[in-house]
């Protein structure tokens, strides 16, 4: 016979630290290995970079992104993390035609078109948690100038060298608990 051992939270023999909580809770990640592209200007989700968990009361999330991004020469991607409608860790002091976005990424001249960065983002989301309900963690991006391409996982030329180089992303949901 099988035994298991539930618990909420594992805590110290002296108790958690000062404003520290009680640990991870549970993770839920997915990684997209194929490639996709835009060159809308108009915010869409990334088809398989979302990921749901139900969060207990009182528990924060931790969410991380690991993104492969390509694009044109001078091209610039914006990316904004949403929980289920609502934006996270957007920035506000863009006007006019300028993006307020959770996070970007952009080429320069050159040979730019032939490479991939990566390009990483993390937010403590406090307000994800309320004990019965699921949330939902999703990526939506834009390209941003002139409606030059922009891809996920691979660059915008390959030319058949061992520099093409084609990658994965990750979204990842971590649940801290309090």
């Amino acid at each position: 016979m099988a035994s298991k051992l539930r618990v909420n939270s594992i805590l110290p023999v002296d108790g958690a630290p000062t404003g520290g909580g009680g640990g991870i809770v549970q993770i839920v990640s997915t990684t997209k290995t194929s490639t996709t592209t835009t060159n809308s200007a108009t915010y869409a989700d990334i088809s398989g970079m979302s990921v749901s968990l139900t969060p207990q009361s009182g528990s924060k999330v931790l969410v991380r992104c690991d993104l492969q991004f390509g694009a044109q020469s001078n091209s610039y991607g914006g990316f904004k993390l949403l929980r289920d409608s609502t934006v996270l860790g957007s920035g506000t002091e863009g006007t006019g035609n300028m993006s307020n976005v959770t996070f970007g990424a952009g080429t320069g001249q050159d040979n730019d078109q032939y490479r991939v960065r990566t390009v990483s983002y993390s937010i403590l989301d406090t307000h994800g948690a309320n004990g019965s309900t699921s949330v939902t963690y999703k990526l939506q991006w834009a390209s941003v100038y002139q409606s030059y391409s922009i891809y996920l996982n691979k660059p915008h030329n390959a030319d058949n060298n061992a520099y093409n180089l084609f990658g994965s992303s990750t979204i990842t949901a971590m649940e801290v608990s309090a």
